[in-house]
C-alpha cells in the first residue's frame, strides 16, 4: 500500500517538473499561441502594441529577455539604465531621451538640444562634431564653463595674420565681428564710424582688409590709391584748379572723410557761391560750368537758360563795359546776384543815393525801351499838370525828361 501511494507522487512530481520545463512562464496573461506558433515553440512573435508600450526602431530587433523576466513579463524594466550602460556614468541623469532616440545612440538633433541650453546652436556650428567643444565626453557631464568664441577659437585668433589680431588690439569677442555661418568676410560695424565701407560708396566695393590697409602690422596705414576708379590721371582731371588738392591718401580722406564725392563748399568763399545764394541747386555737376574737365580756372555762365544773350543783351542795353561774356558776368556779379549798378550815381544820374533813391523798382521805371538804356524817362513819378504848375513862368521849360536832366542832373529840386 505504501509502496503504491510512493509511486502515485513520485509520477505526480514527475508530470509537475515536465510542465514546469515545458512552460518557462509562470505568470502570464496572454494565450501560448499569442506568442508562439503550431508549428514550434521556438517559433515566436508578439505584437508588442497589444500593450502600453509599442516598440519601435531599433527596440524592434531587442531580443525580450534584455528586457522582460520571461518567468513574468509584468516585471519589466522601465528605464533605459536598466538596459544600456551608462556611458556618462550618471552625470548627465537618467532621462536618456532627453538626448537619444531609439533610432540609435547617436541619432539626435542637436540643434534642438542646444535650444535648451545658453549656447543655442547655429550656422556652421551645426557641422562640428559635438567632441570639439565638449572634449570630455562622453565620461563627464557636458557643462562647459564658458560659450566664449575664444575658448574654441583662441588659435585662429592668435595665427591670423590679415589682420594681426592680437597685436592689433582686436577683441576677444569674435562674435563682434563674425558670424555663425561663416568667417569671412567678417564684420567691422565700428569700421564705418572711421569711414564707411559697410555702407555708402564703398559697400561691397573691397574683398579684403589688404585693399586698403596695404601695410599688415599697421591699419592706421591706408591707401585710396589701388582702386582702378582712383588712377591719378583721372583724380589729377576732377581736382584740377581745386585749392589744395594732392594726390595722396591722407588728402583725400581729408576732403572725402564719409568716402562721398566732395561738396568743395570752400568754392563759396574762393571762387563763386554754388552751394548759397542765387546758384544753389541750379546746377548737377562741375561741368556745368566748368566745360574744360582738365582746367578749373575755365568756366563759363552762357550754358543756362536764363542766361541766353538776347535776355541778357536787353537786360545790359547801353550799360558801360557790358559784353556777352563769363569774363563779363563775373566781373560785375561776383556773387551771382543781380548786379546794383551803383555807378550809375556818377556816370548818369544819382538813384542809389539823394532824392530818388529807394523811389524805384526795376530799371524799367526810368528805361520804358529796354534794347535802349539812353532812352529814359522822368513821367511815370512826375505827371504833367503838377509839373506845369510848378514850373509857371520858368523860362525854357518845357514837360520833357531832356530838359528835366538839364535843370535837374542830380535829381534834386534846385
Amino acid at each position: 500500500m505504501k509502496s503504491k501511494i510512493f509511486t502515485i507522487l513520485l509520477v505526480l512530481s514527475i508530470s509537475l517538473l515536465i510542465i514546469a520545463a515545458e512552460n518557462p512562464h509562470e505568470k502570464i496573461k496572454f494565450d501560448c499561441e499569442t506568442c508562439h506558433s503550431v508549428d514550434s515553440f521556438e517559433d515566436m512573435s508578439f505584437d508588442h502594441s497589444l500593450t502600453d508600450y509599442i516598440l519601435e526602431n531599433r527596440h524592434q530587433s531587442a531580443d525580450c529577455r534584455g528586457c522582460h523576466d520571461i518567468a513574468d513579463f509584468s516585471k519589466v524594466k522601465e528605464n533605459c539604465i536598466s538596459c544600456h550602460q551608462d556611458v556618462h556614468k550618471a552625470k548627465m541623469g537618467s532621462d536618456c531621451e532627453s538626448c537619444h532616440t531609439t533610432r540609435g545612440w547617436e541619432q539626435f538633433d542637436i540643434q534642438q538640444l542646444h535650444m535648451n541650453t545658453n549656447f543655442p546652436i547655429s550656422g556652421r556650428h551645426a557641422l562640428v562634431d559635438c567632441q570639439s567643444c565638449h572634449k570630455k565626453m562622453p565620461a563627464e557631464d557636458f557643462s562647459l564653463q564658458t560659450t566664449r568664441c575664444i575658448e574654441c577659437h583662441q588659435m585662429e585668433y592668435l595665427s591670423i595674420t590679415s589682420p594681426e589680431h592680437a597685436n592689433n588690439g582686436f577683441s576677444t569677442d569674435c562674435e563682434s565681428c563674425h558670424q555663425m555661418n561663416q568667417w569671412r568676410p567678417a564684420r567691422f560695424d565700428n569700421h564705418d564710424v572711421l569711414f564707411p565701407i559697410f555702407s555708402g560708396t564703398h559697400n561691397n566695393e573691397w574683398n579684403d582688409c589688404v585693399t586698403c590697409h596695404v601695410e599688415p602690422g599697421s591699419y592706421q596705414m591706408f591707401s585710396c590709391l589701388n582702386c582702378h576708379e582712383h588712377t591719378q590721371s583721372e583724380t589729377d582731371a576732377d581736382h584740377n584748379g581745386i585749392t589744395g588738392y594732392a594726390y595722396n591718401s591722407p588728402d583725400c580722406y581729408f576732403c572725402h572723410p564719409t568716402g562721398e564725392a566732395g561738396s568743395f563748399t570752400d568754392h563759396d568763399a574762393q571762387f563763386f557761391p554754388i552751394f548759397s545764394g542765387r546758384h544753389n541747386n541750379e546746377w548737377n555737376d562741375c561741368a556745368v560750368c566748368h566745360t574744360t574737365p582738365t582746367d578749373k580756372s575755365v568756366y563759363t555762365c552762357l550754358p543756362c537758360h536764363d542766361h541766353n544773350q538776347t535776355d541778357m543783351n536787353n537786360m545790359h542795353g547801353a550799360m558801360i563795359g557790358y559784353t556777352y561774356a563769363s569774363g563779363g558776368c563775373y566781373t560785375c556779379h561776383p556773387t551771382g546776384l543781380k548786379g546794383t549798378f551803383t555807378e550809375h550815381d556818377t556816370q548818369f544820374f544819382p538813384i542809389y543815393s539823394g532824392a530818388h533813391s529807394s523811389r524805384w523798382d526795376n530799371c524799367v521805371d526810368c528805361h520804358p525801351t529796354p534794347l535802349d538804356r539812353t532812352v529814359f524817362s522822368c513821367f511815370q513819378c512826375h505827371q504833367q499838370p503838377q509839373m506845369d504848375d510848378k514850373h509857371s513862368g520858368e523860362i525854357g521849360y518845357a514837360y520833357d525828361s531832356n530838359l528835366c536832366l538839364s535843370c535837374h542832373p542830380n535829381g534834386s529840386k534846385e
